[in-house]
């Protein structure tokens, strides 16, 4: 995914009303603050990522939550060497958010990066 498939995707999501504009500028910035982090213009399999984000984001918005993640699932994600990069993305999602986030979404998000890393390690510039 590059920038300008991002753009387009919250194009999307926006007019038919399913994230608000904040949520979708906290999206695009994250994803060029992980474009800076992995040295890559083209993220592979982000998608799903930078689906989940804006609409997590417009979820907390309205006060509605989710489930949290299965606990066997966030224990893997968790001690895999992805980990401490994917913590320091999701600090900058709530730095651009200007709020904490719900541990739910939190843990979600932590899956979400670390997959997103460990598919994208190595970092050669696209």
């Amino acid at each position: 995914m590059i920038l300008t498939e991002l753009k387009e995707r919250l194009d999307i999501l926006l007019t038919s009303d399913v994230i608000s504009t904040k949520a979708a500028d906290v999206a695009l910035e994250a994803f060029i603050h992980l474009q800076s982090s992995l040295k890559k213009k083209d993220i592979d399999q982000a998608e799903m990522l930078f689906t989940h984000l804006p609409m997590a984001l417009s979820r907390i918005e309205k006060n509605e939550t989710v489930e949290a993640p299965h606990p066997d699932m966030l224990t893997e994600v968790r001690n895999s060497p992805h980990s401490p990069q994917a913590s320091i993305e999701i600090a900058n999602v709530q730095k651009l958010w200007k709020q904490s986030l719900p541990q739910e979404e939190l843990d979600y998000l932590l899956i979400h990066y670390a997959t997103i890393l460990h598919i994208n390690e190595g970092g050669n510039e696209s």
